[in-house]
């Protein structure tokens, strides 16, 4: 064989190892301290744009979806029913509610729970 046949048959044998393993074109994986640390940075940036922006959906939606990310259901259950409060219509609310809800452990939420869970993010908004 000669060298442009050994080097091309490398090269192919890297490219579809790097192909086969993305990890390996991307680095090593971000410690889970890190992780930790950029996920509560996240909230903090979120609650205080939502103190400045009471009424940002979107972002209340997101503040939700970080929480559930991180399996605490119960904490992005305030939040969604909040932005449901200012836009009922919005499907994904509804649907990351329900997702909320039966992941915390609960089998259904009454609206008298959603409006009091509404009320205490809100007010736990203006307090800090």
């Amino acid at each position: 064989m000669t060298n442009w046949k050994i080097v091309t048959i490398s090269l192919a044998l890297a490219l579809g190892w790097i192909m086969g393993n993305p990890a390996a074109a991307l680095g090593p994986a971000p410690e889970p301290e890190a992780e930790v640390q950029m996920s509560i940075a996240r909230v903090e940036s979120l609650t205080q744009h939502l103190r400045s922006n009471p009424e940002d959906v979107g972002a209340m939606e997101d503040l939700a979806a970080l929480y559930m990310s991180n399996g605490s259901y119960d904490a992005a259950i305030g939040p969604l029913a909040r932005a449901l409060q200012l836009d009922p219509h919005r499907r994904s609310l509804w649907v990351a509610l329900d997702v909320a809800v039966i992941r915390s452990g609960r089998k259904m939420i009454t609206d008298a729970e959603l409006t009091k869970m509404a009320a205490r993010f809100k007010e736990g908004l203006a307090v800090d």
